[in-house]
């Protein structure tokens, strides 16, 4: 790890949760009773589908939220993450905007992605500047490795954070309209396709026991969903095998959860306009998104994929290496 990297994590801003009280940050009711209740609603409701439910419904309202934990990540990782946040295609078609924005890219529970691009553009900053107090997800204010985790993770949405002249031009960034649509209408979507929905449609084919069972299947999979892509901001910033990285993540082979974003996610924080998420053999093996990415170029619904070029990357593997023996 190179010596910016080595200082970022040594360098603790926060003992406690409590000392974030003192410095601007306040608790986020709105937020914290969803996500509380999702939470709750999937705990209580996976217990019925364990041990009362009919078998049948169990099993549909299992497959309802295996749907919504693939569906919901691809849309994170494909769309908000690489498509929209960081460019990683010249040219997004409105059908693809559309598909994303009004139904797939709801199911993966993490707000508007206005919203979601603007704290990730915040996050990747670090990279540049330095300043760890910025980043949202930071996995390094705290001197503990369990509080990182937990903010970083969890916790971090739960916070209405202080206003910074970085956080207004970050979330002042006028997006697509149909971004900016999606924005102001965000809680009436959720609201529809993660309740209204699966309960209707439920109660139309099973009654009560229906709207129960995709209800139940609606809330597991929200539930999943989150913590699912949480793991990028925690696990792939705390943990991994990589020497000399540039940047404030590090390499993790082996995590394909998020679809390819918990693998080589330094790479993507060394390059991160690439359509793809990791340099060689490797990054094909463990990336599934970038398929998905090239299936929408080969419909023609993106255009112009940028990625680094094998000179870009070998520079970036030689200031590794050299930041690795530097500090061995």
């Amino acid at each position: 790890m190179s010596d910016t990297a080595l200082s970022r994590s040594d360098a603790s801003i926060y003992r406690t949760f409590g000392e974030l009280f003192d410095h601007g940050f306040t608790i986020d009711k709105g937020t914290t009773v969803f996500v509380s209740s999702i939470h709750i609603a999937a705990l209580v409701l996976g217990l019925w589908l364990l041990l009362s439910a009919p078998a049948q419904w169990a099993k549909i309202a299992l497959i309802w939220a295996g749907s919504q934990l693939v569906f919901g990540s691809l849309a994170t990782t494909l769309y908000t993450h690489r498509l929209i946040t960081h460019n990683a295609a010249k040219h997004v078609s409105a059908p693809v905007h559309l598909f994303f924005c009004v139904f797939a890219q709801v199911f993966s529970v993490q707000g508007s992605v206005r919203r979601w691009s603007a704290n990730h553009a915040l996050h990747h900053g670090v990279d540049r500047h330095g300043k760890t107090e910025l980043d949202p997800y930071s996995a390094t204010w705290f001197p503990d490795a369990m509080r990182n985790f937990l903010w970083s993770h969890t916790v971090t949405h739960l916070f209405s954070h202080p206003r910074s002249d970085e956080y207004e031009r970050s979330h002042n960034v006028q997006r697509h309209p149909i971004i900016m649509w999606q924005d102001k209408w965000y809680g009436l979507l959720t609201t529809f396709w993660l309740f209204f929905f699966p309960m209707g449609l439920g109660f139309w084919l099973g009654g009560w026991t229906g709207l129960f069972a995709l209800t139940a299947g609606s809330m597991i999979g929200s539930v999943a969903v989150q913590h699912n892509t949480w793991t990028v901001n925690s696990v792939t910033h705390m943990w991994g095998w990589t020497n000399g990285l540039r940047s404030s993540a590090v390499n993790n082979y082996i995590w394909l959860g998020p679809l390819g974003e918990g693998n080589h996610h330094a790479d993507h924080h060394d390059f991160p306009r690439d359509y793809r998420n990791g340099f060689g053999w490797s990054g094909w093996a463990l990336d599934p998104t970038r398929y998905c990415i090239l299936l929408l170029r080969g419909l023609g619904l993106v255009k112009g994929l940028n990625r680094a070029t094998p000179e870009e990357e070998a520079e970036i593997h030689a200031a590794r290496k050299a930041a690795a023996e530097k500090t061995a």
